[in-house]
Order: structure tokens, then C-alpha cells, then sequence
């Protein structure tokens, strides 16, 4: 059994320097957003993390 990280799949959290890159926005309009609850975010450790899913749904309803 390997027990290495299977990398071919996607991670299922980004950080909010990832998910601003990919919206091309800051960090602070993440903030804003996981403020007025529009994104909704989880706390890992110290850090915070946005999962895809969330992600998605966020997309598809930023689309409509």
C-alpha cells in the first residue's frame, strides 16, 4: 500500500491567497465576503481555508 498523497487529486480546500488568485480579487474582498456571509469559510489551526464545494456553489449562483 502506498502511503504517499495521492497527487492527481485536487485539493479539497483553498487558502484565501489561492482563491483570491483564481478570482483574481484580494484577500480583503474575501474577507468581506466571509463577513457578510455570502462565503462561508472553515477554520483549520490558525489558518482559514475555503472548501471547493463552497467554491462552486458560490460560482454557480455569482453566475445567475
Amino acid at each position: 500500500m502506498n502511503k504517499h498523497a495521492d497527487t492527481t487529486t485536487p485539493p479539497s480546500f483553498l487558502t484565501p491567497a489561492e482563491l483570491a488568485a483564481r478570482w483574481a480579487v484580494t484577500s480583503m474582498t474575501l474577507r468581506r465576503w466571509r463577513k457578510a456571509g455570502k462565503l462561508k469559510a472553515h477554520h483549520l489551526g490558525r489558518g482559514i481555508r475555503f472548501a471547493v464545494a463552497e467554491i462552486e456553489r458560490f460560482e454557480r449562483e455569482s453566475q445567475a
